[in-house]
């Protein structure tokens, strides 16, 4: 008797074990569905929002998203326009594109970066009153924002009003 509840103690005790292993892996396809049917979305300060506009250039496209401004009374985000520049792979070995943000048909911003550079940086010069102008953003800047996501150079422009 001694014998069989010991095997049946351990049996329950690995049971659990894989259970508790298997579970999420299992149940995150259906907690993901039901998440996704509430309708939540990641605020746009964190994703940059919807993408509004694509330019298409030789070999890559240029993705606008669309004007994020801050909608909390505490919230630290500055408005911004984030610019993402894809595929990754396709960009040639310095960028210097002039976008139109607004879409009014006149450039905004001359963006400026090395894609294959170790260390990312870029350099915004305002062609218009939209936007301010920065130099040497990287992925730590204050005013801005450059890095590689995905498969994307993303550029967080930071705008004047």
């Amino acid at each position: 008797m001694q014998r069989v509840k010991t095997v049946l103690g351990y049996t329950g005790a690995g049971a659990t074990v894989a259970a508790a292993v298997l579970a999420p892996m299992l149940l995150m396809p259906l907690f993901a569905r039901g998440v996704a049917a509430t309708g939540v979305r990641v605020d746009p300060s964190l994703s940059g929002g919807r993408v509004v506009r694509e330019i298409p250039r030789a070999g890559y496209r240029i993705l606008v998203h669309e004007v994020v401004r801050p909608r909390a009374p505490l919230q630290r985000t500055r408005p911004f326009v984030q610019v993402a520049f894809t595929p990754a792979a396709a960009l040639p070995a310095a960028v210097d594109d002039a976008v139109d943000l607004d879409g009014d048909g006149r450039d905004d911003v001359r963006v400026r970066f090395a894609p294959g550079a170790a260390s990312l940086r870029a350099d915004l010069e305002a062609l218009g009153p939209l936007v301010r102008p920065a130099c040497g953003l990287t992925r730590e800047s204050r005013d801005g924002f450059v890095g590689r996501v995905h498969d994307a150079v993303v550029v967080r422009v930071p705008l004047a009003r």
